[in-house]
């Protein structure tokens, strides 16, 4: 007994009928066969277009894509500078991202980013049956499916989405190249060029090289490409050595999917209504994340049930906090850096763009810090009641002894106000030079009690033709006049004295002396002991330095500070010169060493007996000379000399410890005259004292070297040194 007729077989009938198609009439056996291979044909050929033909995909710019070249080369590297204790101080970069292995990278973090984004990115399909091809056809499907409930009208919870690993890596790293990949046009046709792509790119690369590459591509908000970069920014974490929570993991494995949607930096005034749903939509997110990863095992339900984020917490509280990218400290040694690297044959797209360098620094942040704060506080106290913009600012270096290691450098008080290194800047030294004449007349056999006049000198060459006729300090208690012993004329910073010392001797000696403690004066330039350029400025070429003209005896010939110091440097270690250090290596965006500067070479340049007896004689500049007040009962035992230059344009403390070396200069960078500052005057009580060194600078170095010493061994000169200090003050106070 027939039923009642399908009503769904009779519509088709109908609409066959009206093709021309008959339904019901028999067909040849052959002929069943030949439509079927038709189908399957039809069906293979369809998924080659689809998936496998390669020849309608191309760049914007209408060539064909090599896959071959679908590689980690081109993800914009930023360079990482890092200081001693391998913390991050600054980057070059078009694009923050600092790129790690794939080993580097927590395996519970590249898991968390497998459950979430795809599941069986390694494990394949069907119980591993089926190798991942580079799509998943079951998310695609499952996604297809759920757009098509909820375009119904039916909740549909499942929030995996149906791009691959793969397909988010092809579109990330060729959105330049692919207009519909870099605006994310949500067009079929670009899914299936992308899914195109990623079958391809599948069977160019590794699982792992995909994976790797993914996770240094990925944006994460706040200005951050890359996972390291993330973990750095949200949560102040190197996820190289430092381990990150299940918590921190779900956060970061969300902004993959919306780094605005999810970011944990909660946003807007307390009890915004549109923040409040935002931050719930983003905990949820980061449940859901947790729940992937207990669903595949990554993590057990007790792990899961800790690191949930609860309804009853409080919104508000942040659960992140973003780590600054920019680090003022520490421009001006960045600054350096980059300028290194860029007379070394390095270009600027290469720093910030493609080589990815981890630059290693001598630059010690605590040291640094200290003294960067007190320049800042000092300068600002310089400039108190001071109006319009030409206020006084200056420099600082800081140099290991034993080493050569630049310690902390600074070229002036605010780096993002003016990127000009003053630290590097040629000026005038002042008395900060006489060491130099005193040690190369030791050298000659000189000492102490050898007498040579401070008397008036009557020369030629002064300014407009004038004669020139220099002058001591002024002092309440002048030093006597006529032949005097040697050593009064650095302890009391006696010019006269000075320049009749450096003609007795020889100008060209001297320079000669100053030359091989690593003093040139060359504009742009370090050079070291033998002449060779250690630190170039891009542009500058090496050209006349320091002049053997007797005014160069008294500070005239200007040079920089990184020359000063480390050339101080040589007295505390007892005439030993070593070549300054501000990079301990670079290495390459994977971790290997490309540079490693050789050990500073020693050269001895001064004797012992000489660099001794220099050191006794600062160390006796510090209890009777020109910095007696200044460094008054100071802890830390100090070897300064003062300097104040004509004008006074240019005021410094040049000075060392056993082991650092510190010398400041401030000043106007358009070589004004600088005036008595206000605070100077209430504290004296005197408002017509003749400003120098010593007044204006040594206050700050005595507080830069206070704070380094706060919780640092104090540490003695030489018995040697002290017996002839002691000898000094005997003799002198």
């Amino acid at each position: 007994m027939k039923g009642p007729p399908d009503k769904r077989f009779e519509r088709l009938k109908k609409l066959a009928n009206k093709l021309g198609l008959d339904l019901v009439k028999k067909r040849p056996w052959w002929q069943k066969y030949v439509v079927l291979l038709i189908a399957v044909a039809s069906i293979f050929g369809c998924y080659y277009y689809a998936f496998q033909y390669t020849g309608d995909l191309r760049y914007g710019d209408n060539s064909r894509i090599n896959f071959k070249n679908i590689n980690s080369s081109a993800i914009k590297r930023a360079s990482y500078i890092y200081d001693s204790s391998g913390q991050v101080t600054g980057r070059f970069y078009d694009e923050i991202r600092d790129t790690v292995k794939l080993s580097e990278i927590p395996l519970l973090l590249r898991n968390g980013f497998i459950a979430a984004e795809d599941q069986r990115f390694y494990r394949g399909l069907f119980w591993g049956i089926i190798p991942h091809p580079g799509i998943d056809p079951i998310a695609i499907t499952r996604a297809g499916f759920g757009n098509v409930l909820r375009q119904l009208g039916f909740k549909y919870l499942n929030k995996s989405g149906a791009s691959s690993i793969t397909q988010q890596f092809t579109r990330l790293i060729l959105a330049e190249e692919i207009s519909e990949f870099k605006n994310r046009d949500q067009t079929f046709a670009r899914k299936i060029k992308e899914a195109k792509i990623a079958i391809q790119v599948e069977k160019q690369y590794t699982k792992d090289k995909i994976l790797e590459d993914f996770l240094n591509l990925i944006y994460f908000g706040h200005g951050v490409n890359g996972i390291a970069e993330a973990a750095q920014r949200y949560f102040g974490k190197d996820i190289r050595t430092q381990e990150l929570n299940l918590r921190e993991i779900a956060i970061l494995v969300s902004l993959n999917k919306s780094p605005s949607g999810y970011c944990p930096i909660f946003h807007g005034p307390k009890g915004d209504p549109a923040e409040t749903v935002r931050i719930v939509k983003a905990r949820e997110r980061y449940n859901w994340v947790l729940s992937r990863m207990l669903e595949d095992g990554y993590i057990t339900q007790k792990e899961f049930q800790e690191a949930m984020f609860k309804e009853d917490e409080p919104l508000e509280a942040e659960i992140a906090k973003l780590n600054p990218i920019k680090k003022p400290v520490f421009g001006y040694s960045n600054r350096m850096v980059k300028e290194m690297l860029l007379t070394s044959g390095y270009s600027e797209n290469e720093l910030s763009r493609s080589k990815g360098l981890r630059v290693y620094t001598t630059i010690d942040p605590k040291i640094q810090r200290i003294a960067s704060e007190e320049f800042e506080k000092h300068l600002a106290l310089l400039n108190e009641e001071k109006a319009g913009g030409n206020k006084i600012n200056g420099a600082f270096v800081i140099i290991d002894v034993k080493t050569g290691d630049i310690k902390a450098i600074s070229g002036g008080n605010n780096f993002d106000e003016t990127q000009y290194n003053r630290a590097l800047a040629s000026r005038s030294p002042g008395s900060g030079f006489k060491p130099f004449v005193y040690a190369a007349a030791m050298e000659q056999g000189m000492g102490y009690y050898d007498k040579v006049c401070n008397c008036p000198l009557d020369l030629s060459g002064g300014a407009k033709g004038e004669r020139w006729r220099p002058q001591n300090f002024k002092e309440k208690n002048p030093q006597p006049t006529g032949y005097i012993d040697l050593a009064r004329g650095i302890i009391w910073s006696l010019n006269l004295e000075t320049l009749n010392l450096a003609r007795s001797i020889g100008m060209e000696s001297v320079v000669q002396e100053a030359n091989s403690m690593g003093v040139w004066g060359n504009r742009g330039l370090v050079r070291d002991s033998s002449g060779e350029v250690w630190f170039r400025r891009p542009g500058y070429e090496v050209k006349e330095g320091l002049i053997p003209l007797l005014p160069t005896a008294i500070g005239a010939s200007e040079v920089n500070l990184i020359e000063i110091a480390n050339a101080y440097a040589v007295f505390a270690r007892g005439g030993i010169y070593m070549k300054p250090n501000l990079t301990r290596e670079v290495r390459d965006s994977y971790g290997e060493i490309i540079h490693k500067p050789e050990l500073s070479y020693q050269e001895r340049v001064l004797s012992q007996e000489t660099a001794d007896s220099m050191t006794a004689l600062m160390r006796a500049v510090t209890k009777i000379g020109t910095a007696k007040i200044s460094m008054r009962d100071i802890e830390q035992q100090v070897a300064v000399k003062t300097g104040t230059s004509d004008g006074p344009r240019d005021l410094g403390m040049y000075g060392f410890t056993p082991e650092l070396a510190l010398v400041i200069r401030v000043g106007h960078d358009n070589y004004g005259v600088v005036e008595l500052p206000e605070y100077m005057k209430k504290v004296s009580g005197d408002s017509e004292m003749q400003i120098s060194g010593g007044w204006v600078v040594g206050p700050l170095f005595r507080k830069i070297i206070d704070r380094i010493h706060e919780d640092r061994t104090k540490v003695a000169f030489s018995e040697d040194v002290e017996s002839k200090l002691s000898e000094l003050l005997e003799r002198y106070n």
